[in-house]
Protein backbone atom coordinates (compact mmCIF):
# COMPACT_ATOMS: atom_id res chain seq x y z
CA UNK A 1 0.00 0.00 0.00
CA UNK A 2 1.54 3.46 -1.03
CA UNK A 3 -0.16 6.33 1.43
CA UNK A 4 0.06 9.83 0.74
CA UNK A 5 0.09 11.09 4.49
CA UNK A 6 -0.53 15.21 3.26
CA UNK A 7 -0.08 16.77 6.40
CA UNK A 8 3.53 14.87 7.10
CA UNK A 9 4.47 16.07 3.78
CA UNK A 10 5.37 12.30 3.17
CA UNK A 11 4.66 9.20 0.90
CA UNK A 12 5.04 5.80 2.68
CA UNK A 13 5.11 2.01 1.79
CA UNK A 14 3.37 -0.31 3.90
CA UNK A 15 3.96 -4.00 3.05
CA UNK A 16 1.62 -6.97 3.25
CA UNK A 17 2.60 -7.63 6.49
CA UNK A 18 2.09 -4.27 7.78
CA UNK A 19 5.38 -2.57 8.29
CA UNK A 20 6.78 0.63 6.94
CA UNK A 21 9.24 -0.06 3.89
CA UNK A 22 9.79 3.15 2.77
CA UNK A 23 9.42 6.92 3.10
CA UNK A 24 9.60 9.85 0.79
CA UNK A 25 9.48 13.10 2.55
CA UNK A 26 12.13 15.41 4.51
CA UNK A 27 14.08 13.42 6.91
CA UNK A 28 13.49 16.51 9.36
CA UNK A 29 11.30 15.34 12.72
CA UNK A 30 11.57 11.66 12.28
CA UNK A 31 12.71 9.21 14.75
CA UNK A 32 13.46 5.52 14.78
CA UNK A 33 12.45 3.01 13.83
CA UNK A 34 11.46 5.47 10.90
CA UNK A 35 13.87 7.49 10.30
CA UNK A 36 15.70 4.08 8.83
CA UNK A 37 12.93 3.85 6.46
CA UNK A 38 13.74 7.56 4.84
CA UNK A 39 15.12 7.57 1.27
CA UNK A 40 18.29 9.15 0.31
CA UNK A 41 17.61 11.16 -2.82
CA UNK A 42 20.03 10.62 -5.93
CA UNK A 43 21.22 11.67 -9.40
CA UNK A 44 20.17 10.05 -12.67
CA UNK A 45 23.88 7.93 -12.16
CA UNK A 46 22.73 7.11 -8.72
CA UNK A 47 25.18 9.33 -7.00
CA UNK A 48 23.54 10.59 -3.48
CA UNK A 49 22.69 14.33 -4.18
CA UNK A 50 23.83 16.81 -1.35
CA UNK A 51 21.25 18.43 0.89
CA UNK A 52 21.23 20.35 3.96
CA UNK A 53 21.59 19.00 7.61
CA UNK A 54 17.32 17.90 7.63
CA UNK A 55 17.26 17.27 3.52
CA UNK A 56 14.88 20.16 2.98
CA UNK A 57 16.51 21.44 0.70
CA UNK A 58 18.50 19.45 -1.88
CA UNK A 59 20.79 20.53 -5.14
CA UNK A 60 20.10 19.37 -9.02
CA UNK A 61 16.37 21.16 -8.92
CA UNK A 62 15.71 17.33 -6.54
CA UNK A 63 12.41 18.05 -4.23
CA UNK A 64 10.12 16.45 -2.04
CA UNK A 65 6.60 17.25 -1.92
CA UNK A 66 4.59 18.98 0.43
CA UNK A 67 1.05 18.68 1.48
CA UNK A 68 0.64 16.65 -1.55
CA UNK A 69 -1.82 14.69 -3.34
CA UNK A 70 -2.16 11.26 -5.80
CA UNK A 71 0.80 9.35 -4.74
CA UNK A 72 0.14 6.59 -7.91
CA UNK A 73 2.44 4.09 -8.74
CA UNK A 74 2.88 3.52 -12.49
CA UNK A 75 2.67 0.06 -13.00
CA UNK A 76 3.62 0.05 -16.65
CA UNK A 77 7.55 1.77 -15.73
CA UNK A 78 7.74 -0.27 -12.43
CA UNK A 79 9.68 -3.51 -11.96
CA UNK A 80 10.96 -5.91 -9.56
CA UNK A 81 12.88 -3.51 -6.90
CA UNK A 82 12.47 -0.16 -9.05
CA UNK A 83 8.92 1.63 -8.07
CA UNK A 84 8.06 4.54 -9.87
CA UNK A 85 5.04 7.24 -8.86
CA UNK A 86 3.28 10.19 -9.90
CA UNK A 87 2.62 12.90 -7.35
CA UNK A 88 0.64 16.09 -7.27
CA UNK A 89 3.31 18.02 -5.27
CA UNK A 90 0.63 21.51 -3.55
CA UNK A 91 3.93 23.06 -2.44
CA UNK A 92 2.47 24.35 0.75
CA UNK A 93 5.26 24.73 3.18
CA UNK A 94 7.93 23.69 0.98
CA UNK A 95 11.11 23.32 3.15
CA UNK A 96 9.74 23.05 6.29
CA UNK A 97 8.61 27.11 6.02
CA UNK A 98 6.26 29.68 4.09
CA UNK A 99 8.09 31.79 1.75
CA UNK A 100 8.34 35.50 2.66
CA UNK A 101 6.08 36.42 -0.24
CA UNK A 102 3.04 34.28 -0.58
CA UNK A 103 3.55 34.68 -4.66
CA UNK A 104 6.69 32.61 -4.29
CA UNK A 105 4.49 29.16 -3.45
CA UNK A 106 4.46 26.88 -6.88
CA UNK A 107 2.83 23.42 -7.43
CA UNK A 108 3.87 20.99 -9.06
CA UNK A 109 3.70 17.51 -11.21
CA UNK A 110 6.73 15.17 -10.49
CA UNK A 111 7.77 11.28 -10.82
CA UNK A 112 10.01 9.74 -8.44
CA UNK A 113 12.29 6.63 -9.02
CA UNK A 114 12.18 4.25 -6.09
CA UNK A 115 14.91 1.96 -5.89
CA UNK A 116 13.43 -0.41 -2.84
CA UNK A 117 17.24 -2.40 -2.58
CA UNK A 118 19.08 0.72 -2.21
CA UNK A 119 16.56 3.02 -0.36
CA UNK A 120 17.07 5.90 -2.61
CA UNK A 121 14.59 8.03 -4.73
CA UNK A 122 15.13 9.89 -8.01
CA UNK A 123 13.66 12.48 -9.15
CA UNK A 124 12.67 11.97 -12.63
CA UNK A 125 10.62 14.41 -14.21
CA UNK A 126 8.83 17.46 -12.91
CA UNK A 127 6.02 20.20 -13.99
CA UNK A 128 4.82 22.93 -12.91
CA UNK A 129 7.85 25.00 -11.45
CA UNK A 130 8.21 27.49 -13.76
CA UNK A 131 4.36 28.32 -14.37
CA UNK A 132 4.70 29.75 -10.77
CA UNK A 133 2.34 30.97 -8.36
CA UNK A 134 -0.25 31.33 -11.30
CA UNK A 135 -0.90 27.57 -10.91
CA UNK A 136 -0.45 27.37 -7.46
CA UNK A 137 -2.96 24.64 -5.93
CA UNK A 138 -3.01 25.01 -2.20
CA UNK A 139 -5.54 22.03 -1.74
CA UNK A 140 -6.24 19.14 -4.24
CA UNK A 141 -5.24 18.42 -7.60
CA UNK A 142 -3.61 15.41 -9.28
CA UNK A 143 -0.64 14.56 -11.45
CA UNK A 144 -0.67 11.15 -13.67
CA UNK A 145 1.38 9.42 -16.00
CA UNK A 146 -0.55 7.75 -19.38
CA UNK A 147 1.13 5.00 -20.72
CA UNK A 148 -0.79 5.44 -24.03
CA UNK A 149 0.11 8.75 -25.08
CA UNK A 150 3.65 8.93 -22.96
CA UNK A 151 1.97 11.86 -21.28
CA UNK A 152 1.80 13.00 -17.75
CA UNK A 153 -1.38 15.22 -16.64
CA UNK A 154 -1.72 17.78 -13.97
CA UNK A 155 -4.84 18.86 -12.72
CA UNK A 156 -4.15 22.29 -11.16
CA UNK A 157 -7.71 22.06 -9.41
CA UNK A 158 -7.30 25.40 -7.56
CA UNK A 159 -5.17 27.78 -8.41
CA UNK A 160 -6.35 31.01 -8.08
CA UNK A 161 -8.17 30.64 -4.77
CA UNK A 162 -5.04 32.27 -2.96
CA UNK A 163 -5.21 35.15 -4.26
CA UNK A 164 -7.42 37.56 -6.83
CA UNK A 165 -8.71 35.43 -10.08
CA UNK A 166 -8.08 37.41 -13.51
CA UNK A 167 -9.16 40.60 -12.37
CA UNK A 168 -13.04 39.29 -11.21
CA UNK A 169 -14.57 41.60 -8.35
CA UNK A 170 -16.07 40.10 -5.40
CA UNK A 171 -14.69 36.71 -3.45
CA UNK A 172 -11.83 34.83 -4.61
CA UNK A 173 -12.38 32.36 -7.70
CA UNK A 174 -10.76 29.67 -8.37
CA UNK A 175 -9.36 29.15 -11.97
CA UNK A 176 -8.15 25.30 -12.13
CA UNK A 177 -6.21 24.39 -15.24
CA UNK A 178 -5.75 20.57 -16.91
CA UNK A 179 -2.67 20.43 -18.19
CA UNK A 180 -1.32 17.67 -20.54
CA UNK A 181 2.38 17.31 -20.97
CA UNK A 182 4.03 15.05 -23.49
CA UNK A 183 6.43 13.55 -21.51
CA UNK A 184 10.10 14.84 -21.07
CA UNK A 185 8.59 18.48 -21.88
CA UNK A 186 8.18 21.68 -19.65
CA UNK A 187 5.37 22.86 -21.68
CA UNK A 188 1.76 21.50 -22.00
CA UNK A 189 0.70 19.99 -25.30
CA UNK A 190 -2.87 20.76 -23.69
CA UNK A 191 -3.72 23.45 -21.64
CA UNK A 192 -7.25 24.38 -20.35
CA UNK A 193 -8.25 26.72 -17.97
CA UNK A 194 -11.82 26.62 -16.62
Amino acid sequence: IIVSSRHQSAIIKIGRDKKVKWIIGSHEGWKKPFADKLLTPVDASGKPIACDKFMNHCENKFDWTWTQHTAWRINEKSKKGDVYLTVFDNGDGRGMEQPALADEKFTRGVMYKIDQKKMTVEQVYEVGRKEGHAYYSPVTGLARYMDDKDSFVVYYSTSGLSGPSGGMKGPIKPHPYLAEYKFGSADPAVLMRF
